[in-house]
């Protein structure tokens, strides 16, 4: 067998590679959406916290712009005012050697105390720290933005709804030098170590200030998800890439199978003719030829005639293919036959022919299209074919009706021979090649004799099918100079090219 098939044994490691192939499909885009929902979130979080940039440096620009910032209840009651302008600052105040003075909530403040948090110093002039206790009588803890004698206090309250928003990755407001983190919030879903495949990192930075939001995701793509989920998803992988290497190899199964191949090659005109030469004994010229259809399949080879006609008949493609190969005949074949009128070309039929009451009109109208003589063409009926004689019979003579000549074929083959010799009028009786194969026997040579005197007599046409020695054409000649054969002793079956070249020197053929 030629060409490319499915190979079944195959079939389990296409299944492991359809499943990594799927695995990683499946993991990647995972992967993307969690990338594009953290760079959402990035947004989100980025967005808030510009707004409370915004808030907080706009309070301290507004509380600088105090003319004389002292401790004074007049100073106190303009922070007053500024800070319920500004939603998300929690305090302001005023700040004198690393103590806070007084603040606008707590007012002048008795005890003082120096802020021992090392505050970090940003290029824009505002100095942070956070998580500051011990400034006021209270528990609480503050972040602090400082900007020369100004204070600004805020809680990390306006980030909890933004916390509560995502459970499942890590981030962080961090300054764009990385050197400090004004916010960070951890996950328990996230791994505690490292894993094979690299943590998807999102960095979204603000162009407004300083600082980016970073989110971290540990457990990207597939192992986002619970490991009996995981277990799961890669089960349903399994199976849909076992479904679909099945569903390939079913696939490949028809599209390599004869029914499927021929139905293809008949939709497409790929079966061509060949013609077996039949020579004249006495001249050793090509008096005709006998049409022959043949099928060359990329994955099948050269397919036996006798097997393809058989599944052309299940698949009920033959009436096409009958009609098809006789049209292709005579349309080749009219140049040859109408420059020599003794040219003749022979048409096996089957049962759909013989039944079919419009083959014989359309094989006349066909002579008719290509100007040729309907004597010119012979139709061959097998002995194998199952039909009754008397429809034989009457096929036989509408035939002859129309001027076509009728052969008997493989005579000698079947179990009716000597009655339908008597019961058909045939032109043309063809000696199966068994017996022509048979001459150089000394036991059968005398049953051959007999066959050749009794065909003889009947003043038929006799062709001895598959010559293909020198002692069979021999012995044909020395008893019959009328007689024609066909087989490979001069020539297997033809393409019309190399029909049309033999046929060149035809004229110039001797007697061997």
């Amino acid at each position: 067998m030629q060409g490319r098939t499915f190979n079944f044994n195959k079939l389990p490691l296409i299944v492991c590679l359809l499943m990594f192939f799927l695995t990683c499909v499946f993991h990647v885009s995972i992967s993307y959406f969690q990338v594009r929902h953290q760079k959402q979130f990035s947004n989100v979080l980025l967005n808030k916290a510009e707004h409370i940039s915004a808030d907080i440096s706009s309070a301290i620009n507004a509380a600088s712009q105090i003319s004389s910032r002292q401790c004074d209840t007049q100073t106190i009651n303009k922070l007053r005012v500024i800070l319920v302008n500004y939603e998300y600052v929690h305090d302001l105040g005023l700040i004198r050697k690393g103590k806070v003075k007084c603040s606008a909530n707590w007012g002048k403040l008795d005890k003082t105390t120096l802020l021992t948090q090392q505050l970090y110093n940003s290029s824009s002039g505002y100095d942070f720290a956070a998580e500051v206790a011990g400034v006021f009588p209270v528990k609480t803890k503050y972040d602090v933005t400082k900007r020369d004698d100004i204070i600004a206090f805020t809680v990390n309250k306006p980030f909890k709804h933004i916390d509560e928003l995502n459970k499942h990755f890590e981030f962080k407001i961090i300054s764009k030098n990385k050197e400090y983190v004004f916010h960070h919030y951890e996950t328990q879903y996230q791994f505690n170590s490292k894993t094979l495949l690299p943590t998807q990192q999102v960095e979204t930075c603000s162009t407004q200030f300083s600082y980016c939001v970073v989110t971290e995701n540990n457990r990207p793509g597939i192992l986002y998800f619970p490991l009996y989920i995981s277990v799961l998803i890669i089960c349903m992988l399994g199976l849909i890439s076992f479904l679909i290497a099945y569903s390939l190899s079913s696939y490949f199964d028809i599209q390599s199978s004869m029914e499927f191949r021929l139905r293809r090659a008949i939709k497409n005109a790929q079966l061509y003719l060949e013609y077996q030469p039949i020579i004249d004994v006495k001249t050793n010229k090509i008096i005709g030829v006998e049409s022959l259809v043949r099928w060359k399949d990329e994955i099948h080879g050269q397919v036996s005639p006798e097997l393809f006609l058989g599944v052309a008949e299940q698949l009920s493609l033959y009436p096409m293919l009958a009609y098809e190969c006789a049209t292709k005949a005579l349309q080749e074949l009219a140049p040859i036959m109408k420059t020599d009128h003794g040219f003749s070309v022979a048409i096996n039929v089957n049962a759909y022919e013989i039944e079919n009451p419009e083959f014989l009109d359309y094989l006349h109208q066909l002579c008719s299209k290509y100007e040729l003589r309907n004597d010119q063409v012979k139709i061959e009926i097998t002995e194998r074919i199952g039909l009754p004689l008397t429809l034989l019979a009457c096929f036989a003579l509408k035939a002859k009706k129309y001027g076509f000549k009728i052969a008997l074929d493989d005579f000698g083959t079947g179990v009716s021979n000597l009655v339908w010799l008597t019961e058909i009028n045939f032109d043309v009786i063809k000696i199966d090649k068994v017996f022509t194969q048979s001459i150089t026997d000394g036991v059968k040579q005398k049953m051959i004799l007999a066959i050749m005197s009794l065909v003889s007599e009947l003043n038929r046409t006799v062709i001895f099918e598959g010559v293909e020695t020198e002692d069979e054409y021999n012995f044909i000649e020395s008893h019959n100079e009328d007689y024609q054969i066909q087989g490979w002793y001069f020539y297997k079956s033809l393409s019309l090219q190399e029909l049309q070249s033999a046929l060149v020197g035809n004229d110039n053929a001797q007697t061997l």
